[in-house]
Parts: structure tokens; C-alpha cells; sequence
């Protein structure tokens, strides 16, 4: 969901480390054993680290509150933004390896994501030029959209702003990750969100029932003895027959599982909040709440985080359209517009910047994948992450995918139409590229360890979604 799931990831890695549980004694598990000298919180930390996060979130709201059009041609805020950029990144980069270290199996990825969003954002907000506007839902023929819009003069936006009206504003600074509401968001229309209540749960439950065979499966197809996966031998024991290629097909059915879990979960995690405005909006309305508070709250401003995911007909379509596009603006302002500048600074071709801009989206793109695996198995961990010792397969995965964009153009017109044409170009590169990411998330130790194992499943996993069961249920 577009902002408040922003919310939810930011609140939750704050929560995290003022919760008790992170700070209870790791004691050992039955599938890893876990030193504690040293790693446990001293006295005082809870409180330094709410404290800092506190100051930290405050400069934050600072840099976002300045890029509003009231202060449009100001020096000083500019210069202000500027100053706070390095105090910002530095904390949060240091963040997630500051909190007490947890027992494997209550691990959560979360923080390292949230850190790696907040430098993104304080990145962006401290080099754009701005200022900022914001754009309001259209209603053409019928249908919802978030349209561009031309930015207003700056006579028309230099008027007087409350307080209230700056807090929403930076509020929904935070909250904002595709930009819908943005003049910085889609330059294309986007669909708004047409689904009703009954259609939002029928579609919650069609998700769950995507998930859970395809989590299963990952499950049952990881092999402890190797800290890896042996999705064969999983079809195997399913009773799947022996044939000759049969390994090449497990690693694409892995491939897919995959990819549904991670598609599912996301898009589940941002369904449910999103269930809640469909009461809140029309009691908004009926509180005689202004437009831009209703309209916060409208389910319409809200679209699913996924095209049709297996409806892609390039790699460019897939990564532009079909896979979530909550990361698109970090990813090309951090990584996209520098690489072309770049490129355009050493006098390169048109056709060269967008080669050096695809590089560079990846690169950040696989940076942001990255950094919260070393989070997230930071010893002590049965096989720690080590820079420059791990294989970066995360990293290599995404970056790969700035190659198979550049090259399809050229492959793609030599691949017969009868034989899937584009569509099977893409297929066929991400098959041959996932396990570069699937051997980090799907390996017994990696971020699916949360997740209990089919066997102990009862009736409330099945109805819970699989996101937010593994935390509402009793730990394995």
C-alpha cells in the first residue's frame, strides 16, 4: 500500500528494538547454538537508542518539511538540507547493527530494510533541487487515476501554510514510496483502486492460497545438512517421476515459488491495512473532515502493489510494471540519474547514458537487497555474512538484470513469435538468474526461517495470512 504500509515498516523497526523480546536472553535453539558475550544490550541502551531515533526522525522531517513550496528559491533551506544529509545516513547505516542480535528463529528482516528506505529517502531529500507538489485523484470516464501534473507558478503556491498543514504534508513525505500523490511520482497514469470491500477480501484469499503451497514447498525443499536447497529432491518426495532435465525444472518451479512468496507477502502486507479505509473514509466524509483528510483515507488511492505477474512481455515490462515499483524513485535518483550524468559528463552517447542509467538503478537496486542479508545474519549466525568473504549473489542478481535489459533489444526481434518471442527471452533470464538471489532468501538459515515449518501448521495458519502468522502465532 502506497502509505500506510510505509508507515507500518518504518514503526515497526523503531517498535523492534523497544520491545522486550529483543532484549531477553538468546538462549540456544534446536537448530543453531548462539554465544551471548558481548551481544546483549547494556543498561541504558533502550532508552539511547528511542532517544536518537527520536532526534534522527526529527532532522528527517526537517529536510522533508523544507522541500515544500513555501520554501521554493530558498538558499538557506537548501544549505540546511544539505548539512543535515551525512548526520542522517550515518545513523541509520549504523542502525540495524546496533540492536541486540536476536536467536535465529525470531529474526526479522525489517530493520535493515527500513534503514536501507530512510537513507534512500534522506539521500534524495538532501540533493534534490524540489520543491515538491502534491497531486489529487482524478476521476476520467468513471475509473480512478493519479494523473501528472503540471507544476503550479510559484506565486500560486507562496501563500501562508499552517502547522497542521506542513505535519500532514511531511507526514505523507514519510509515508510516500511509489509517489502517487506526488509531483516526483509516475509520469504515466495510474489505475486507481476499483475493488469493494468484498472483492479486496476475495483477493486477500486468493493470495493466502498462493502462498502457502509455495511456501511449503520452499520449506520442505531446504537442506540443512548444506545450508542450501534441493528443490529436486523436494518434486521427488511429492512423487513427481524421475526424468532426464528434471533438475532443470525444479530450479525453475523453485524460481517461481519464489517469486510468488515474495509478491504475495508484500502484496498481503499492504491489502490488509488498506481493508481499513473502507470503513474510515465513509466516516471521514460523514465527520465533515476536509477533502485532503477524506482523501487520505479513500481506498481508491490505494492500487495494488503488482500488475498481473506473469503477464510480462519484456524485462523492462517486468521490472517497470509487473513487479512492485515502491523502490523506483530511490533506485533512479540515487542510482539511474548520477550514472547518466556521469556518462554525459565524459561525453557518451544517448544510447551509452541509458545503458550507464539501467547500471546504475541495479546497482542501488541490488545494494538495497544486499545490505539487509549482512543485517540479517551478522554473527552470531551458523554462516555469518562477511563482506568481501560472502558471495553477493543478492547484489549480482539485481545487477545482472541492467545487462539483460540492454541486451534484449537486440536478442529479442531474432526469438520467433511462435515460440513465445519476448516472453519466453524474459522467462527464460530470470530463470537463469534467480538462484543468484533464491540460494540467499531461501537457504535454511536465510529470511524465511521465520516461517514454520508445514508440519506444525494447524487451521490458523491457514486462515491467517501467512505474513503476519508467523508473528501472531506461538514462535516454532
Amino acid at each position: 500500500m502506497e502509505n500506510m504500509n510505509g508507515t507500518s515498516v518504518i514503526s515497526s523497526s523503531l517498535n523492534s528494538f523497544a520491545s522486550p523480546w529483543w532484549f531477553a536472553t538468546n538462549s540456544s535453539s534446536s537448530s543453531w547454538a548462539i554465544s551471548t558475550s558481548g551481544e546483549l544490550a547494556r543498561p541504558g541502551s533502550t532508552t539511547s537508542l528511542i532517544l536518537e531515533a527520536i532526534l534522527v526522525m526529527s532532522l528527517m522531517s526537517i529536510q522533508s518539511v523544507l522541500l515544500h513550496p513555501k520554501f521554493e528559491g530558498s538558499t538557506a533551506s537548501r544549505l540546511a538540507r544539505l548539512s543535515l544529509g551525512p548526520i542522517i545516513v550515518g545513523w541509520w547505516f549504523y542502525f540495524p547493527f546496533r540492536l541486540p542480535v536476536q536467536p535465529l528463529e525470531t529474526r526479522n528482516i525489517l530493520p535493515g530494510f527500513a534503514a536501507g528506505m530512510m537513507i534512500l529517502k534522506s539521500l534524495e531529500w538532501t540533493f534534490v533541487a524540489g520543491p515538491y507538489h502534491l497531486r489529487t485523484l482524478k476521476t476520467i470516464d468513471g475509473v480512478p487515476f493519479w494523473v501528472k501534473e503540471p507544476a503550479p507558478m510559484p506565486s500560486s503556491c507562496g501563500g501562508k501554510s499552517d502547522w497542521r498543514e506542513l505535519a500532514l504534508w511531511t507526514a505523507l513525505q514519510f509515508q510516500s514510496f511509489r509517489g502517487l500523490r506526488w509531483s516526483w511520482g509516475p509520469s504515466t497514469p495510474i489505475k486507481g483502486n476499483q475493488s469493494t470491500f468484498t472483492q479486496s477480501m476475495l483477493e486477500l484469499a486468493r493470495l493466502q492460497l498462493v502462498m502457502l503451497p509455495c511456501l511449503a514447498f520452499l520449506i520442505h525443499a531446504q537442506d540443512r545438512s548444506t545450508n542450501s536447497f534441493d528443490s529436486m529432491r523436494a518434486l521427488l518426495d511429492l512423487g513427481v517421476p524421475s526424468f532426464p532435465g528434471l533438475r532443470y525444472v525444479a530450479s525453475g518451479f523453485h524460481s517461481i515459488c519464489a517469486m510468488l512468496v515474495i509478491s504475495s507477502s508484500i502484496e498481503m502486507m499492504s491489502l490488509i491495512p488498506v481493508l481499513s479505509t473502507y470503513l474510515l473514509h465513509p466516516l471521514a466524509q460523514k465527520l465533515g473532515l476536509s477533502s485532503q483528510w477524506c482523501d487520505l483515507v479513500n481506498p481508491q488511492a490505494f492500487p495494488p502493489q503488482f500488475g498481473p505477474i506473469l503477464e510480462f512481455s519484456s524485462l523492462a515490462h517486468f521490472w517497470g510494471k509487473t513487479w512492485h515499483q515502491r523502490f523506483r524513485r530511490p533506485f533512479l535518483f540515487c542510482g539511474g540519474k548520477p550514472a547518466m550524468a556521469l556518462a554525459r559528463f565524459f561525453g557518451a552517447s544517448p544510447q551509452i547514458q541509458k545503458a550507464c542509467g539501467a547500471m546504475g538503478v541495479f546497482v542501488i537496486s541490488g545494494l538495497l537487497h544486499e545490505y539487509p542479508m549482512h543485517v540479517f545474519e551478522r554473527a552470531p549466525h551458523p554462516h555469518p555474512r562477511g563482506l568481501f568473504k560472502t558471495f553477493p549473489g543478492s547484489f549480482l542478481f539485481f545487477f545482472v538484470q541492467s545487462f539483460g535489459l540492454i541486451l534484449e533489444p537486440m536478442i529479442i526481434p531474432y526469438i520467433p513469435k511462435r515460440l513465445g518471442g519476448a516472453k519466453l527471452w524474459t522467462a527464460c533470464f530470470l530463470f537463469l538468474t534467480a538462484p543468484l538471489f533464491t540460494r540467499d532468501i531461501c537457504r535454511p538459515t536465510g529470511m524465511f526461517t521465520q516461517y514454520h515449518v508445514p508440519q506444525e501448521w494447524t487451521w490458523l495458519h491457514i486462515l491467517i495470512p501467512a505474513p503476519y502468522a508467523t508473528h501472531v502465532l506461538s514462535p516454532k
